[in-house]
């Protein structure tokens, strides 16, 4: 009898029922994917092969696709106004592209009053059309504002649409539903910023026309390593970096010496204002619990922020000395983690300078 498990039946459900496009992805950089690490991008585009011990979790993905399929697209379109028409939505999607840069947007509102978001604090949209744009919300993120990458997707879909149809869209709409509530939906109206545009096409162009990872920035470590974790290649990444360190040490010439000790100026003069900067910020956190300590409570609430103060327990940790005593060998357990690099920068103190007597 065969075993049955109902993840296992699912799993292999989502992988043999992939989204198709009609638009070969792999010839362009699209709007949801420009704004994510280039140097991941770039790898997607060249079909490296994953890390061996990537696995692809499809949950946040198909959770978008689900809302926007048999929620979002069918809600809307038989709740529209009359004489609003919703185009480029459900199986009317298309595929707009620009250069290397590309779109296929979640759906085009035509036909709309330019006040259709004096609710939102916008009189009028310019235009009498609007881009909207499905996203799915994990419920424990408070969103204040809209997120960055998805307000910059959403530039490149209006960006697109106006160069490549009649429709000249203004504004966006992008809405988040959260994932454990349906009927919870929180809204965020995006003015269309051609330089923003501008930037994204020739990002797509650098991406494309790169002839090697090494070439692009590892951007999502840059950024704190938080796109990292979830990055299919993050160990071929890493190796594209060390690869790079010079083996030799070779001396600079006086004009590159120059050009050198500016860079090291530039970054001593960050780090001085990064340390001033998190030495103000624990101030500043010290001050408010000394604020809540004198008024007697752990939490306040304004109009638009919120703090709460509370304990938290300590992290389980593994005693590998008390381990090692005991006479238990861990090293069958232990794993490598992707390799790294450092840069090491220290500053000589100026010496003292020696008086002679004459």
């Amino acid at each position: 009898m065969s075993r049955i498990s109902i993840k296992s039946m699912l799993d292999r459900h989502v992988a043999a029922n992939p989204k198709v496009w009609d638009h070969d992805r792999a010839m362009t950089v699209g709007a949801s994917e420009v704004g994510q690490c280039a140097r991941k991008t770039w790898l997607v585009k060249t079909n490296a092969a994953p890390d061996a011990d990537h696995v692809d979790r499809y949950g946040a993905r198909l959770r978008g696709d689900l809302i926007e399929i048999h929620h979002w697209e069918p809600g809307i379109r038989s709740q529209l106004p009359e004489g609003v028409r919703f185009l480029f939505a459900g199986k009317d999607q298309k595929t707009l592209v620009d250069g290397y840069l590309s779109a296929t947007s979640d759906g085009l509102l035509a036909g709309v009053s330019r006040s259709c978001l004096d609710h939102l604090g916008i009189a009028d949209i310019g235009a009498d059309c609007l881009v909207v744009e499905c996203k799915s919300l994990d419920p424990r993120i408070d969103l204040k504002e809209a997120k960055a990458e998805h307000a910059f997707q959403v530039h490149c879909q209006m960006g697109l649409i106006r160069h490549c149809t009649e429709y000249q869209p203004e504004h966006a709409l992008i809405s988040y539903t959260d994932a454990s509530f349906l009927d919870d939906v929180t809204e965020f109206a995006v003015p269309f910023d051609p330089d923003i545009y501008a930037a994204a096409r020739t990002r797509a162009t650098r991406i494309m026309t790169a002839e090697a990872a090494l070439e692009l920035p590892a951007e999502g470590k840059l950024a704190g390593g938080g796109e990292c974790r979830y990055c299919p290649f993050r160990g071929r990444c890493a190796g594209v970096t060390l690869g790079a360190i010079p083996g030799e040490i070779e001396p600079l010439g006086d004009n590159a010496m120059v050009a050198f000790g500016a860079l090291v100026d530039a970054e001593q003069t960050a780090r001085s204002e990064k340390e001033a900067a998190g030495r103000r910020h624990v101030d500043a956190q010290e001050r408010i619990r000394q604020f809540l300590r004198e008024h007697r409570t752990r939490k306040v609430e304004g109009d638009d922020w919120s703090v709460t103060w509370f304990p938290v327990k300590g992290r389980v940790s593994l005693d590998r000395k008390a381990a090692t005593a005991a006479g238990v060998d861990l090293s069958p357990f232990e794993k490598e983690g992707d390799p790294g690099e450092r840069l090491t920068i220290k500053i000589k103190q100026p010496q003292p300078r020696k008086e002679t007597c004459k």
